[in-house]
């Protein structure tokens, strides 16, 4: 389970490209392409260096008006997600 308080970064065993502000990833190892909408896109450019958590979910408060538990929820279940495709990494 991801915690606010745990740091997370890009896989950078994917490659990638922005069609239209949408992510697009190729996962050259299991061979399947990924998709990510726009909010997801941001995450993804927001998660190209290591940030906890927390602060990438105030990075999104500051961005758009959303009450943060609201993001905070939304972006933990996207990075769970993420985790089970291997999309990210947790540091220690």
């Amino acid at each position: 389970m991801i915690a606010l308080s745990d740091t997370v970064s890009a896989s950078s065993d994917l490659l990638s490209t922005e069609i239209d502000g949408e992510v697009v990833m190729m996962d050259m190892e299991a061979g399947r392409y990924l998709y990510l909408d726009r909010i997801g896109s941001v995450i993804w450019s927001e998660l190209k260096r290591p940030q906890t958590v927390a602060d990438l979910c105030q990075s999104l408060a500051d961005r758009y008006a959303a009450p943060i538990e609201q993001i905070e929820c939304d972006v933990l279940d996207l990075l769970q997600q993420m985790r089970r495709n291997d999309l990210i990494r947790l540091h220690d």
